[in-house]
């Protein structure tokens, strides 16, 4: 070879190991996944990637991963900044192998992250669904949730969530929201069910100085430990609000207990409370616990073991 030929050899090396590197760190505002993919292709439509890891590496921050076909898609991924994986109309799986959390949300207080149509399935070897160390804004739309050895949904250090026609079955917890410093978390849940957890379907609590608050309308928790529990163990105030809600088959219906001074109060309008060991159980250890009806009641607590009362009613307007 040439002196010349060498040079032009070198230069196109160089100028091939340059484009890999650029291709390697570039960054999409929509990536695609399929089963027919590869995690070697640029994550295009035409060219998608196998996994929702890899698809995590080149989407931009606020950008979108779309699922574009039924499958399996992961056994374990972390999401680090803003974005919504959207699996539609599709069935897009993801299975825990290890007793480990499926997927992990860590990213900046104020980032927003959509979850939409994923199915996690733990196997009974996973710990968490999901664990949202950190987050601004989650969105749970159209997925399930089971057999996890842990939670459903673990958030426990503040931040808002809200769930939209979402189901957790047989895990410890279904639902954990938790205001655990200053940061308040925020709860706003439609059309869920939470079924077959050992200990608590939807627990709201703070242990804090942030407060935490919650919303639900027609959700249902049922055949566990109890249904709907609202804590307060600080000085801070804990209170959810429950609209054509039912807690059935528990051992406690709607539960509000204190530990501190601060209060734990739920509100029930057009709720059905049956055929719970306790129907209503507000336990004061220290701060205000109360369970609060309407008057005329609008609510059914019947057929409990205890069925328990309302604190107090107040009239719906």
């Amino acid at each position: 070879m040439t002196l010349r030929n060498l040079f032009f050899s070198i230069i196109a090396s160089a100028v091939a190991c340059l484009a890999l590197a650029s291709a390697a760190g570039a960054t999409v505002p929509r990536a695609f996944v399929s089963t027919q993919g590869l995690d070697t292709n640029p994550c295009s439509a035409l060219q998608p990637c196998r996994s929702f890891n890899q698809a995590l590496t080149v989407v931009q921050p606020a950008g979108e991963i779309i699922v574009q076909d039924s499958g399996g898609y992961s056994t374990g991924f972390t999401i680090t900044q803003s974005v919504t994986i959207d699996a539609g109309g599709f069935n897009a799986s993801v299975l825990s192998t290890t007793a480990t959390d499926l997927c992990t949300i860590n990213t900046a207080p104020t980032d927003r992250v959509v979850l939409r149509g994923i199915s996690f399935h733990g196997a009974g070897v996973g710990t968490n669904a999901i664990n949202a160390t950190q987050v601004g804004s989650l969105y749970i739309e159209h997925c399930s949730m089971s057999e996890f050895t842990l939670d459903g949904v673990m958030m426990a250090h503040g931040g808002s969530i809200w769930l939209t026609d979402t189901r957790m079955r047989k895990c410890f917890n279904g639902l954990v929201v938790r205001a655990s410093f200053a940061t308040p978390a925020n709860l706003v849940a439609h059309d869920c069910r939470f079924s077959e957890c050992d200990n608590i379907g939807v627990f709201l609590v703070t242990s804090g100085t942030g407060a935490a608050t919650g919303v639900m309308s027609n959700c249902t928790a049922s055949l566990g430990g109890a249904g709907f529990l609202v804590e307060s163990t600080a000085a801070t105030n804990a209170d959810l609000t429950l609209s054509n809600c039912r807690a059935f088959n528990n051992g406690s219906g709607i539960l509000a207990q204190t530990t501190s001074t601060g209060s734990a109060t739920i509100r029930i309008a057009n709720c059905a409370i049956t055929q719970n060991i306790i129907g209503i159980n507000a336990s004061s250890g220290g701060g205000t616990a109360s369970v609060i009806g309407t008057a005329p009641g609008t609510n059914l607590i019947s057929g409990n073991g205890t069925d328990g009362a309302t604190s107090s009613g107040v009239t719906l307007q």
